[in-house]
């Protein structure tokens, strides 16, 4: 059983009987804080839908509860994923875009709502998942009345279930985003395309598809977002132009070998705290990158959370 800190007691109360909350109009967006807010996590692409929350997000997950993070909550999209704290009970086949409107309302219901800003770090797939969210919101839902949500009720274990609105939430808080080997352009290779024969969702992830061209580069919340996109050059799945945004993210950093001549595959970036990497690295006021030895992608991954503003 995960230990659930102060902001999970929302969550636990849910699981304990039913979550019963109104939400109220945005005052002002939340200020930044550039500390340890709840923070989000987005698994990527599965293509038996049955990940496990808890062996994608372990090792990030004990990293940051061991450096001050205590509300580190991880959302599952796939009616066989396990040990998730919240789940929709979708399939390869529930369009990315969807799966992004439902992380949007459960983000709404629980944390905007509430005047809450949150942080998300996602993998893969998930990192498409979230900026989906925001893009939803941006071109469906700022400007609406908030709406009245005080007769829901929300079991964690089925977000789909809930009667959300069938529209958009209209606003979103997240402060930080960090994406771990995200196809954000897209994956072109013969093994997706043939996926999307099948997979809905791999039919949206390929390079120009109708999803990719909607969803823009780094969308902004209602208080802005600091976007990391951390890539291997060794992901066998994800492009380096793909995983960094052709290096247009506000921090990219891109991992070459370890001092022993590791490397980093897709999955293996998300779970990887130690070590001394060969790095090219920039950000979006950068006219190119940089190139040095540099922590290993968790820890920067707590430096994306963490006090972003001064990098």
């Amino acid at each position: 059983m995960h230990k659930l800190a102060r902001s999970l007691s929302l969550i636990g109360a849910i699981v304990a009987a039913t979550l019963i909350a109104t939400a109220t109009a945005a005052s002002a967006a939340p200020a930044r804080a550039d500390g340890h807010r709840v923070t989000v996590m987005v698994h990527g692409f599965d293509r038996e839908a049955d990940i496990s929350c808890s062996g994608a997000w372990n090792s990030a997950r004990n990293l940051l509860n061991g450096n001050g993070w205590g509300d580190v909550v991880t959302f599952g999209y796939y009616n066989k994923a396990t040990n998730c704290d919240l789940r929709l009970r979708g399939t390869t086949d529930t369009r990315i875009q969807e799966v992004g409107r439902q992380f949007a309302w459960t983000v709404y219901y629980l944390y905007s709502s509430k005047d809450i800003a949150i942080d998300v770090v996602t993998h893969s797939m998930g990192g498409l998942v979230a900026k989906a969210a925001i893009e939803g919101v941006n071109r469906y839902g700022v400007g609406k009345t908030p709406p009245d949500i005080s007769g829901l009720t929300v079991d964690p274990d089925d977000i789909g279930a809930t009667d959300w609105p069938r529209d958009w939430p209209p606003f979103l808080y997240i402060e930080d985003m960090v994406t771990f080997a995200t196809p954000h352009q897209g994956i072109g290779s013969a093994l997706v395309t043939a996926c999307a024969i099948t997979h809905e969702q791999c039919s949206d992830m390929r390079p120009g598809s109708g999803f990719i061209s909607w969803l823009g580069k780094q969308p902004q919340s209602q208080m802005s977002t600091d976007y990391t996109f951390l890539a291997s050059r060794h992901d066998d799945t994800v492009s380096v132009d793909s995983a960094t945004n052709k290096r247009t993210a506000h921090h990219w950093a891109l991992y070459d070998e370890n001092a022993s001549g590791g490397t980093l595959s897709h999955t293996s970036i998300r779970n990887t705290s130690t070590g001394d990497w060969q790095v090219e690295y920039g950000g979006s006021a950068s006219e190119e990158g940089e190139s040095s030895t540099y922590a290993a992608p968790l820890v920067r991954m707590m430096d994306g959370l963490y006090d972003q503003q001064a990098q």
